[in-house]
């Protein structure tokens, strides 16, 4: 070495290069492996699973950045620490991108070739997951591809399995008729928060509803006539005057004949339609 050759090789800090050796002699020495024989009391943590049909955003890093302060402060009060790696690998969602990336349709290709389609996707995302936990520095037990519990796995199938119909028969599962979303393109239902609702403009409709009490009828404006099954309560505006001596009175729904309470709530607009406001138990965001 010359006199004119700096002391350290690098001037600068590389963090891509100096945390990834890091984290690698982590996983080389196993020191965040889980070991029920240690005698130490046990922290389990249940790593809920991120979603592997697209690259990880923002939010999950920071989700599970938290969850892992939480595993280091209990690994540093001396607990063994069991928090397992893990992927999602079910659902419409990975499907849905499966035929968007591949230009198919799930209902028209034999169903070992669509499997095989979102087994690529679900690959090739979950590696990238996994290389920004590593990345992130997580303390996870293992990020070993075999040590990585997925949700498609035999295993994992069989214990959600088996654990649903345990819950059956404990009668703690109940089954039952009620309304759900349905996608007429995937053909199958689809949860609340998977609706997205379109503004525009309607027909409005005056549906004739009979007062039980006093045998009047009640006509109520509402674009949403397919929601008369679900009405659960009917209100109108408290500075309403036209409405005062319905109140604690009880409305009769054409067609079903149910029986629904008239609640005054200030939700409802004088100005919009008759003044009156179904309020209905699904179908609509408001």
């Amino acid at each position: 070495m010359s006199k004119r050759d700096p002391k350290l090789p690098e001037r600068t800090y590389n963090p891509q290069e100096q945390d990834i050796n890091l984290f690698n002699t982590w996983q080389k020495e196993k020191l965040f492996y889980f070991n029920k024989e240690s005698g130490k009391p046990i922290y389990s943590i249940d790593t809920p699973p991120p979603y592997a049909n697209a690259p990880w955003h923002m939010g999950g890093a920071i989700h599970y950045s938290g969850i892992d302060m939480i595993a280091r402060y209990k690994r540093m009060k001396g607990h063994e620490i069991l928090f397992p790696m893990c992927l999602d690998r079910n659902g419409l969602p990975i499907e849905v991108q499966a035929e968007k990336e591949f230009k198919v349709s799930m209902h028209d290709v034999p169903r070992e070739e669509f499997l095989a389609m979102c087994k690529q996707i679900l690959d090739r995302v979950g590696d990238m997951i996994l290389n920004i936990c590593r990345i992130l520095g997580f303390s996870n037990n293992s990020f070993d591809w075999e040590d990585v519990y997925k949700t498609d796995q035999e295993q994992y199938r069989a214990l959600t399995q088996s654990t649903f119909i345990k819950l059956f028969k404990d009668n703690q599962i109940y089954e039952d008729n009620r309304p759900n979303n349905y996608c007429t393109r995937c053909k199958t239902t689809i949860a609340d928060n998977e609706i997205d609702y379109r503004s525009g403009n309607h027909i409005l409709y005056d549906i004739k509803f009979k007062v039980k009490e006093t045998g009047e009828e009640l006509i109520i404006s509402t674009s949403r006539p397919e929601l008369i099954p679900a009405i659960g309560v009917v209100i109108y505006n408290p500075k309403d005057n036209r409405y005062k001596h319905l109140e604690g009175k009880t409305a009769v729904t054409p067609i079903f004949e149910e029986e629904i309470p008239i609640l005054l709530h200030h939700y409802a607009k004088m100005e919009f339609g008759t003044g009156i406001l179904m309020v209905c138990a699904y179908g609509d965001s408001g």
